[in-house]
């Protein structure tokens, strides 16, 4: 096997990840699903320090297939940046989870993108928020990584896990977060 298909693999089923994950679904206070159909990886290699250090917060990275950015759970969206790139939903739980497609994508000042919600709408898991034109975005941008950050200072949070492998954009459930002083 090939380097990538070696980091890509899916878990077999009776692994030991994939009950840890099983038990982290359970347990989780907050679960995060995909918010683009594609190959998740992990956020330090995001080409972006400041998402690869994980300034804002913890979360999961993307390499997209699909063009439309969707929201990752109910809630509100809080935030929609004029480059049209990015946007976050504060969860019901009141959590902001930040979701950036792209880097450097602010440069274009909102060519390639198209926004599907205003700031304060309120929005289901699934729903599309943003719809991206591929070919015109793989040939300007360094990267067209898309990532999701739940923002630290947003909850008292005690721990982010991040499933691995393929996902589809509002059914695959990718981040599990517990907060502190829940259990």
């Amino acid at each position: 096997m090939g380097f990538l298909s070696q980091l890509f693999k899916r878990s077999n089923p009776e692994s030991k990840d994939a009950v840890q994950q099983h038990e982290v679904n359970i347990n989780a206070d907050v679960t995060l699903f995909a918010p683009v159909t594609g190959t998740l990886l992990p956020l330090e290699e995001v080409p972006d320090i400041v998402i690869s250090e994980k300034v804002m917060g913890d979360g999961v990275a993307f390499v997209p297939e699909s063009e439309t950015i969707v929201a990752p759970c109910d809630g509100v969206i809080s935030r929609l940046l004029p480059t049209k790139n990015a946007f976050a939903v504060r969860s019901v739980e009141g959590l902001e989870i930040y979701v950036s497609f792209g880097v450097e994508a602010m440069e274009l000042k909102g060519e390639g993108f198209t926004t599907k919600v205003n700031i304060g709408d309120e929005v289901k898991r699934g729903d599309p928020v943003i719809i991206t034109d591929p070919r015109f975005l793989s040939s300007k941008l360094k990267s067209t990584i898309t990532s999701m950050i739940v923002i630290k200072s947003s909850g008292a949070i005690d721990k982010v896990i991040a499933a691995t492998g393929k996902c589809h954009a509002g059914v695959t459930p990718v981040l599990w977060i517990t907060l502190q002083n829940k259990r």
